[in-house]
């Protein structure tokens, strides 16, 4: 493989023009420029990453933590398509991905993973799972490295977080509910902690309140965005509160779960009780009956989300502010006004 000495001696240039021009330094003549890359390429030469990163301080790479769980994202639903996004974009602009996947580390907190791997940023994608690891998020918000995540409210200089309207999500899909007659509805929320949830929680609350309804606390249960745990929240819900004529699932996954155990109870849907969801996951178009859901832009909030990270990444004075991503009501077969009020 041909050298950086072969470009300089063929170029009649020193070997730090050829490192300044393949590296986009702006103090070199463009013509210059362009007579180096041309030999470059007619030499096959392949600029060293490890060469690269020492004259430039920066390893164009992105760190990915999800959750958990090893590599949750890539079986969750709704992070599927924000980590299409990513990968996409930043592969256009010239980053490599870096999944932090080590178990064995148990001390390693997110900073000193990015230090050991020199990631020049770090994306977190937190599943549930953001009270537990609070000292290390206050470490990382501390730390100085570029840091953005999704629905995760990031507060430091080089952090921020890219997140839907979640309570305007929320408001819509009761407010629908109540125009289409619905008076006892339900929520099945995420979590008691985490910003997403309390968001859509609060949503909930506005449109019962600005309709002149009251809000039952109980009438809200938790499924921590499990199907499984939202099938036991909705049999608690529904022999409870035998009058409750819709029930909003603040996640796809937990919606599909309540259909999946109403029906096992004998209750029809959305003849006997309406459901929403919240996502618009590939299988809510599919399900039986086709679920009505708020859907987030998942695309474009990876898409946002990264390209926050590179531009934190790449511009020192840069302090990033978080990016809110409008929610859009998707109606479908699991919603039908009540057949009568119990």
């Amino acid at each position: 493989m041909s050298s950086i000495k072969e470009i300089a001696k063929k170029a009649g240039v020193s070997v730090s023009t050829v490192s300044r021009a393949l590296n986009n330094y702006t103090d070199v003549n463009q013509n210059t420029r362009k007579k180096i890359i041309q030999i470059a390429q007619e030499l096959n030469y392949f600029p060293s990453a490890v060469a690269r990163s020492l004259v430039t301080k920066r390893s164009y790479t992105i760190g990915l933590f999800f959750g958990d769980q090893v590599n949750s994202g890539f079986d969750h639903p709704f992070f599927l398509e924000v980590l299409s996004a990513v990968r996409k974009v930043a592969g256009d602009a010239g980053y490599d991905l870096l999944i932090f996947t080590n178990l064995h580390k148990k001390k390693a907190t997110y900073t000193t993973l990015c230090r050991e791997r020199g990631v020049d940023g770090l994306f977190l994608i937190l599943t549930g799972d953001g009270k537990r690891k609070n000292e290390q998020l206050i470490e990382l918000q501390e730390s100085g490295i570029p840091c953005v995540a999704i629905d995760l409210p990031l507060d430091g200089e080089r952090c921020s977080y890219v997140e839907s309207n979640n309570f305007l999500g929320a408001k819509k899909a009761v407010s629908y509910l109540i125009k289409l007659g619905h008076r006892k509805i339900a929520l099945i929320g995420g979590d008691e902690v985490g910003k997403v949830s309390f968001d859509r929680l609060n949503g909930y609350r506005a449109a019962l309140i600005e309709a002149g309804l009251e809000y039952d606390p109980q009438l809200v249960r938790y499924g921590c965005y499990s199907a499984d745990q939202a099938k036991e929240a909705t049999e608690a819900l529904v022999s409870e509160n035998r009058d409750v004529t819709a029930i909003l699932a603040v996640s796809d996954v937990m919606a599909i779960g309540a259909i999946q155990r109403l029906t096992e109870l004998g209750w029809s849907v959305p003849d006997d009780i309406s459901v929403v969801g919240f996502d618009d996951i590939r299988e809510a178009s599919t399900n039986k009956p086709s679920l009505t859901t708020v859907r987030q832009c998942k695309y474009e909030m990876g898409s946002e989300a990264i390209r926050l990270l590179m531009k934190t990444i790449e511009d020192v004075s840069y302090r990033p502010s978080p990016v809110v991503i409008p929610c859009e009501l998707i109606v479908r077969d699991s919603t039908a006004p009540p057949r009568f009020q119990k």
